[in-house]
């Protein structure tokens, strides 16, 4: 029988699916970076109008802070800066394969700083699931790929580059947070707190930008509505998600589950471009399904 953890962890990876899905559009409109700072805004509403019906005093321990503001800077202000580099050049499916990294490296983190098990299992899964990622990035040749969704940027190097270093923030964010977690932190109201400290360090590098040009421009229906559901998906209905599951489960088990975002979005990049995905794209996303597995067992 599946525990809590998991099936939060497992709705969570669900939530961030559509996350992935409803960001492409605005990161190519705006840029990753100022697609970043609107969205911090949206899902700071959405969350101070969770907070305000959950009814909940506010109860987040003033010792917890400093662990969740720099969380939130490492995992959300560089973790998505990257990851949103990285869907503009490598698109939401391999993207979101690649930043299924974050899943070993925050197992390994957490076995070397926090003193979780890490078992023969967990770095079997471990290299299982690197050979996934590895096969489902790597698959197929773009001019198959005519859809929006399946077309690479290159130098490819760039996005899988910013597609790791994604993943190296959001496993070092989830460090920040486990501990705070388990002491039985609001997970609304933590997220709060995460998504508004990410906001304000990425609104302050706008002062050492040059170009601001698109700063204040209005995007048209089809763009903002995209925003509004890539806020509620990935940095408030999600992230609370992915915060209680981490209140009772362990680093590795959860992010392990969290990784098998890339297999759920299978069937929606199939429904969207009207073409089965490569073989090699079901290969890949099997073996993270599997190293999943191995980590929960």
């Amino acid at each position: 029988m599946i525990d809590d953890s998991a099936f939060l962890a497992l709705a969570a990876s669900l939530s961030w699916v559509f996350s992935q899905l409803f960001g492409h559009k605005p990161a190519l409109y705006y840029g990753s970076l100022h697609f970043n700072r609107i969205r911090m805004i949206i899902a700071s509403v959405l969350l101070v109008g969770m907070i305000g019906l959950s009814g909940k005093e506010w109860r987040l321990a003033s010792d917890s802070w400093a662990w969740i503001i720099v969380s939130g800077i490492l995992g959300i202000g560089l973790g998505d800066y990257f990851l949103f580099i990285a869907m503009e050049r490598l698109g939401p499916r391999r993207t979101g394969v690649l930043f299924a990294v974050n899943a070993p490296v925050a197992a390994f983190l957490a076995w070397l700083l926090l003193s979780e098990a890490l078992t023969f299992y967990i770095i079997l899964a471990i290299i299982i699931g690197f050979l996934g990622i590895i096969l489902a990035v790597i698959y197929g040749s773009p001019r198959a790929n005519i859809h929006d969704w399946e077309v690479t940027k290159p130098p490819l190097w760039i996005g899988v580059g910013a597609g790791l270093l994604a993943a190296l923030g959001q496993a070092a964010g989830i460090l920040c947070l486990r501990p705070i977690m388990e002491q039985g932190a609001d997970p609304l109201q933590a997220s709060l707190v995460r998504v508004v400290a990410a906001g304000i360090f990425l609104w302050a590098i706008l002062l050492f930008e040059k170009k601001k040009t698109l700063l204040w421009k209005i995007p048209p229906l089809s763009v903002s509505w995209h925003v509004i559901a890539n806020g509620f998906f990935g940095l408030s209905f999600g992230l609370a998600l992915f915060l209680k599951a981490l209140e009772t489960g362990q680093v590795a088990k959860v992010s392990m589950l969290v990784a098998i975002s890339p297999v759920l979005m299978l069937p929606f990049i199939w429904f969207q471009t009207k073409k089965i995905p490569a073989l090699g794209a079901w290969l890949g996303a099997i073996l993270v399904v599997l190293s999943s597995w191995i980590i929960i067992h």
